[in-house]
C-alpha cells in the first residue's frame, strides 16, 4: 500500500489519516485545555471556575460572580510509517469554544461547541490482479474522503447539598461525512467507475453526570459517574453513487451513536491534583452506513497537576503545570483485523494573564505525543505530536459595586 495525506483537506475535517476512514472517523477526547494536558480525564474532576465539558455535574462549581469563556484550537504534526515509506503532514483545528455561568443558586449553565470526529484522507493502494508471463495486470484504487462530526452542547450543573451534584447535557449532533474511491487498471479495456459514499448527519444526544465529594486527610476526594444512552442519528442526503447510478438509502438506522458509560475520581490538596478515568462504548451496536460492524472498546487516562503557590505574585509560582497519560482501544475493525490502538503522553502549562482579585484568566499551553499502533501487520504506523493551546477568560463581571 501507499498513501499520500491530502493538504487540500485539512482545513476542513484537522486531521490526514487513512484510519479515518473507517466508523465515524478519529474521535476527539472532547475535553478542553487543562484536560488536555492531563491525558484527558474530567468524569472526576470538579475544580472551580474550570469549564469540564466531559461530566455536566462540574458545572455547579462556577461561583455567582463569574462569567467563563473557553476556546482552543490545536496544531498537529504526523508522521505516517509503512514499511520504509514515511511521509509527514501538518493540520490545525479548533477544539472547542465553550461558555459557563451561574444561571441559580446552585445551578450552573455551559454551552459548548466541541467537535467528535474527524475525516480526512487521500492514499492510494495497488494490487496485482493477474499475472502471465506476457503480462502483469494491476488496479490502482484511489481513495479521499473529508468531513466529521460535531455537537453544539446545553447543559445544566446541580449541587444540591454539599457533597453531592447532578448534571446533564443535551446535545444536537450535526456533520457530513464523504468517502470516494476510484479504481483504474492497467489494462485499458476495462473501465473505471467511481463510487461515492455520502451522508448529511444531525441528530441529538444526551449526558448525564454525577460527583460526589468529601475531605479526606490532606485534600479532597471526588467520584464522578457519567452515563450516555443510546441514540439514532437522522442522515439527509445519505446516498451512495456508482458511476452514473445513485442509490438512496434509508434515513433512519444508517447511523447512531453507542451508549457509554464512564467512571473516574480526583484528589486534590493545596498544591497537587491527581486523577484518572476509565470509559466504555459499546461501538457493536451502532452503525455507520447502514453497517454494524464496530467493536466495543474501553479508554484509561490518568493525569496530575502542581500550582506551587497560589497566592505567590511571580508568574511561574503562580502557574499550574499538568501532565497525563492515556490509552484507547480501537472501536472498530479494518477487513476482519484488529484497527490500531492509540496511546498518549501530555505535559502543559496554564498562565495567568494577570494577578488580581479581579482576573483569574489564563492561557493554557500543552504538548502531546500520540503513537497510533497497527492492530496487526501490514498496517501504518502514524505518530503525531499536537500543540495545544487554549484561552480561558474569568472576569468577575456580575460584582456590584457599592459607594459611600
Amino acid at each position: 500500500m501507499s498513501f499520500k495525506p491530502a493538504c487540500s483537506v485539512y482545513a476542513q475535517s484537522g486531521i490526514n489519516s487513512p484510519y479515518s476512514r473507517y466508523g465515524i472517523g478519529i474521535l476527539t477526547d472532547r475535553s478542553t485545555s487543562f484536560g488536555k494536558a492531563m491525558g484527558g480525564i474530567g468524569t472526576g474532576m470538579r475544580k472551580v471556575n474550570t469549564i469540564n465539558t466531559l461530566n455536566p455535574a462540574s458545572y455547579s462549581t462556577v461561583d455567582t460572580l463569574t462569567f467563563i469563556t473557553d476556546l482552543g484550537f490545536s496544531l498537529q504534526y504526523g508522521n505516517f510509517k509503512e514499511g520504509k515509506t514515511r511521509i509527514n503532514a501538518r493540520n490545525s483545528t479548533v477544539d472547542y469554544m465553550a461558555v459557563q455561568f451561574r444561571m441559580l443558586p446552585k445551578v450552573g449553565f455551559t454551552a459548548a461547541f466541541v467537535p467528535v470526529s474527524s475525516v480526512g484522507y487521500s492514499f492510494t493502494t495497488t494490487k496485482v490482479i493477474s499475472s502471465t508471463d506476457e503480462e502483469i495486470r494491476t488496479r490502482t484504487s484511489q481513495y479521499w474522503g473529508n468531513g466529521g462530526l460535531r455537537l453544539f452542547m446545553g447543559g445544566l450543573g446541580w449541587r444540591p447539598s454539599d457533597w453531592l451534584s447532578l448534571g446533564m447535557n443535551a446535545s444536537f449532533l450535526t456533520g457530513d461525512i464523504t468517502h470516494y474511491v476510484i479504481d483504474s487498471y492497467s489494462d485499458n479495456l476495462i473501465s473505471s467507475r467511481p463510487l461515492t459514499y455520502t451522508a448529511e448527519i444531525r441528530g441529538l444526544n444526551l449526558d448525564f453526570g454525577t460527583q460526589t465529594s468529601f475531605p479526606l486527610k490532606g485534600g479532597r476526594l471526588v467520584l464522578g459517574a457519567v452515563y450516555s444512552p443510546s441514540s439514532d442519528l437522522l442522515c439527509d442526503g445519505m446516498r451512495i453513487e456508482l458511476g452514473g447510478d445513485t442509490v438512496d438509502y434509508a434515513r433512519h438506522g444508517t447511523f447512531s451513536l453507542p451508549q457509554s458509560v464512564s467512571g473516574g475520581f480526583s484528589f486534590a490538596s493545596d498544591k497537587y491534583t491527581f486523577g484518572a478515568d476509565v470509559s466504555y462504548q459499546g461501538w457493536s451496536a451502532a452503525s455507520f452506513f447502514g453497517r454494524k460492524d464496530g467493536k466495543d472498546c474501553l479508554k484509561v487516562s490518568a493525569g496530575m497537576e502542581y500550582c506551587p503557590d497560589i497566592t505567590d505574585k511571580r508568574l511561574f509560582r503562580h502557574s499550574t503545570y499538568r501532565a497525563g497519560i492515556s490509552y484507547r482501544q480501537p472501536y472498530y475493525s479494518i477487513d476482519g483485523k484488529k484497527g490500531p490502538s492509540e496511546y498518549a503522553l501530555s505535559a502543559g502549562i496554564s498562565i495567568p494573564f494577570a494577578f488580581s482579585y479581579d482576573s483569574r484568566s489564563m492561557l493554557h499551553i500543552s504538548g502531546q505525543f500520540v503513537r497510533v499502533q497497527p492492530g496487526s501487520g501490514g498496517m501504518i504506523t502514524e505518530n503525531y505530536f499536537r500543540l495545544n493551546v487554549g484561552v480561558s477568560f474569568m472576569e468577575r463581571w456580575f460584582m456590584k459595586i457599592q459607594a459611600d
